[in-house]
């Protein structure tokens, strides 16, 4: 079994007279089968230079959901032209983004290390209705959703498609007290490699989202 071989391999690495007793080719057989079987649960780390967010966003299928402080600290890109064609091509859309006049804010603002929180979100909103209002067809409103939270959630979170097994991705950058986002790491998890975590992690996207109040653009906040 897998773990009959973990235990050998750890035996190996162990002990230097082990190592000269196995012959090199037994050993190479072992790395190659727990090697095997290991590559399919594994999750990639990236840092935030390295991860290819963009081409992940805009190579979505079928739903797009983001939750995060503001889309200014996980975004480098013009994000309202790319969500402008992702719902273009009939892709839905949900932003969950912190609100703006939480009591909790101030904490928020010190364990992302986002001290211009407020200013960010505000302007964040203020695009992102901007394109609702001035920009989006009837059936491109009906797959586009806003909403904000009312709590401290723990990570970034971006879910790709998460009903085709395929193509199925979460991005996930978790908040580590005083480490700003640009040094911080993000999770990919596959779908068809983790469906568990994946799940998981929506599971818990879908939570936050069902408790979360819709966010209404007003024409005075253009």
């Amino acid at each position: 079994t897998i773990f009959f071989l973990l235990a050998i391999e750890n035996f190996i690495q162990k002990s230097s007279n082990l190592s000269s007793s196995i012959p090199p080719l037994v050993a190479t057989k072992i790395k190659e089968i727990l090697k095997k079987e290991n590559k399919d649960d594994t999750v990639d780390v990236y840092s935030k230079e390295n991860v290819k967010i963009f081409d992940i966003i805009v190579n979505a299928r079928r739903e797009i959901c983001i939750a995060c402080v503001s889309l200014d600290q996980i975004f480098s890109f013009n994000y309202i032209e790319v969500f402008k064609s992702i719902l273009k091509n009939n892709i839905k859309l949900k932003i969950l983004l912190c609100d703006p006049h939480s009591d909790l804010l101030n904490h928020i603002k010190y364990l992302t290390v986002f001290p211009n929180i407020y200013e960010s979100l505000t302007s964040c909103l203020s695009k992102l209705c901007n394109m609702k209002i001035v920009s989006l067809s009837t059936k491109e409103l009906s797959n586009f959703e806003i909403r904000i939270y009312k709590t401290i959630i723990p990570h970034n979170i971006i879910i790709i498609d998460r009903d085709i097994q395929a193509s199925g991705i979460i991005l996930v950058e978790p908040y580590l007290f005083g480490i700003t986002s640009q040094n911080r790491k993000i999770y990919q998890i596959s779908k068809r490699k983790n469906q568990e975590i994946f799940d998981l992690h929506f599971k818990s996207f879908l939570k936050l989202w069902e408790t979360s109040p819709e966010y209404s653009c007003e024409w005075e906040e253009l």
